[in-house]
């Protein structure tokens, strides 16, 4: 099963819902990627910034835009800690969840190497970056049909 991916910035829940598979081009910031689970992926980077188990890392992240339905298709919102967390970070930070990030058990499945967490996490730390130099909001959507 290929998982398409696309984190983007968005000035809203509007905008972003109306993202996916087909309306790649929309102009928005945006990068794309294969083979993650998204919203699993998120909670384990901010587990592994904040030392935090993914057990405690508040109710409701990632806040569903679009939830997943019978199509495989959901749109998030990365919580505003960990957009923080991602737009600040320096590259050895972002190296060292990169590394813990594909070292994970749960990586196994997603055949996710160091090397392509690094470059997926510098990738969203500048479009955290970007959301909050302009406000707005770091989105994604998947399909995983």
């Amino acid at each position: 099963m290929v998982i398409s991916v696309e984190f983007f910035v968005a000035p809203d829940d509007v905008t972003a819902a109306r993202m996916g598979p087909r309306f790649r081009g929309h102009g928005l910031p945006s990068v794309e990627f294969e083979g993650f689970f998204p919203d699993e992926a998120v909670l384990e980077w901010e587990s592994l910034f904040t030392g935090e188990p993914i057990g405690l890392i508040p109710q409701g992240e990632p806040r569903m835009v679009v939830p997943i339905a019978n199509d495989g298709f959901g749109v998030f919102e990365v919580g505003a800690a960990l957009r923080a967390l991602l737009a600040g970070a320096c590259a050895r930070r972002l190296g060292e969840i990169a590394d813990g990030w594909a070292a994970l058990e749960s990586r196994a499945d997603d055949e996710v190497s160091s090397e392509a967490a690094m470059g997926i996490l510098k990738s969203v730390g500048a479009l955290a970056r970007e959301a909050v130099r302009t406000g707005q909001g770091l989105y994604c959507w998947y399909f995983a049909p």
